[in-house]
C-alpha cells in the first residue's frame, strides 16, 4: 500500500469516527429530550397506583378521564385562556417595543447607545425574586392588583432585555440605503420603522417571541404571588392544585402538563427554521 492510499484511508477512517461520534451525541441529546416527554404522555393516561407499579410501561387503558378531570378540577377551561391572553399580549408588546428600542439604539451616537444598550441588557441579571415585593406594592397602589394586567405589564418589562439584546445587533446591520431612500421619498420616521425596519427585523422578532413566549407561558412565581385569585390564575398555578401535602394526583398532574406543553412544542416545531435564522441574523453584527 502506497503512502497516498494510507493517508486517504486514514483520513476516511477519521471522518467516519467523527461522523459516528456526532451521530451518537445527537441521538443521546434527542433521547434526553424525547424520553421525558414520552414518559409524561404515558403517565397522563395512568392512575396513581399504575404510575408507581409500572412507571415506564404502557397504560392498561387509554382513557382520557385524567384529561377530563384536569380540565374540570384544575380549571384549565379558565387558566388556559388566561395563559394565552397574558402570554400573547406580553410577547407581542415586548417584541414590538424591543424592536423600537433596538432601532433607536442603532441610530444614536455610539457613546449614548452603548450605555443604554448595557442598561437594558443588565435587566437580564435582575432576579424576579428581587423585584416581587416592590412590584406587589406598585400594582396594588395603581389598582391593577387582581387583574390580568398585573401579569401582562411585568412580563412586557421583563421581556425587553432579551429583545434588545437580540434585535440591536440585527438593527445595526440593516442596509442604511433603504432607510435613507425611504426618508428621501418623504416617509416619516414612524413610516420608515413600520414599513422598512420592522419587516427586515422579522427573523429576529420571531426568535425573541419564541424565547420570551416559552418562559412567560411556563412562569410560575409571579402568577403565584400576583394572581392568587382564581379568575386570573394561569396554567402553572392551576396545575399545582393537584399537588398535596399527603397525596398527589400524579395522573392529573401529567395530563395538565401535557395540555400546557403541547402548544409550546407545536409552536416551536412550526417555527424552528425562523427561530434558527433569527438567531443567526442577530449574530451577524455586534
Amino acid at each position: 500500500m502506497s503512502s497516498t492510499e494510507l493517508v486517504q484511508r486514514t483520513s476516511a477512517n477519521s471522518r467516519f469516527l467523527v461522523t459516528s461520534a456526532r451521530t451518537a451525541v445527537l441521538i443521546l441529546a434527542a433521547a434526553w429530550v424525547i424520553l421525558p416527554l414520552l414518559f409524561m404522555v404515558l403517565a397522563s393516561f395512568k392512575s396513581v397506583s399504575e404510575i408507581f407499579m409500572d412507571p415506564f410501561g404502557l397504560p392498561s387503558s387509554w382513557s382520557f378521564s385524567n384529561y377530563k378531570r384536569a380540565w374540570d378540577e384544575a380549571n384549565l377551561s379558565l387558566t388556559l385562556p388566561n395563559t394565552i391572553i397574558v402570554t400573547g399580549t406580553a410577547v407581542a408588546a415586548s417584541s414590538f417595543l424591543s424592536a423600537m428600542v433596538a432601532y433607536g439604539l442603532s441610530l444614536k451616537e455610539r457613546k449614548f447607545s452603548t450605555g443604554l444598550y448595557t442598561l437594558f441588557v443588565a435587566g437580564l441579571l435582575v432576579p424576579v425574586h428581587a423585584i416581587i415585593l416592590p412590584l406587589f406594592i406598585l400594582l396594588k397602589t395603581v389598582g391593577l392588583f387582581g387583574t390580568l394586567f398585573a401579569l401582562i405589564i411585568p412580563y412586557i418589562a421583563m421581556g425587553l432585555p432579551l429583545g434588545v439584546l437580540v434585535l440591536t445587533p440585527l438593527a445595526a446591520s440593516l442596509p442604511r440605503d433603504l432607510i435613507h431612500a425611504a426618508r428621501m421619498d418623504g416617509a416619516s420616521e414612524w413610516q420608515v420603522f413600520r414599513r422598512v425596519v420592522l419587516p427586515l427585523l422579522k427573523p429576529g422578532l420571531l426568535s425573541v417571541s419564541i424565547l420570551n413566549g416559552v418562559w412567560m407561558w411556563n412562569e410560575f412565581f409571579i402568577p403565584l404571588i400576583i394572581a392568587f385569585e382564581p379568575e386570573v390564575q394561569t396554567m402553572p398555578v392551576g396545575i399545582v392544585s393537584f399537588v398535596g401535602s399527603y397525596s398527589t394526583e400524579w395522573g392529573l398532574v401529567f395530563a395538565s402538563v401535557v395540555v400546557s406543553t403541547l402548544p409550546v412544542v407545536v409552536t416551536y416545531f412550526l417555527m424552528t427554521r425562523q427561530f434558527q435564522s433569527g438567531l443567526t441574523a442577530g449574530a451577524l453584527k455586534g
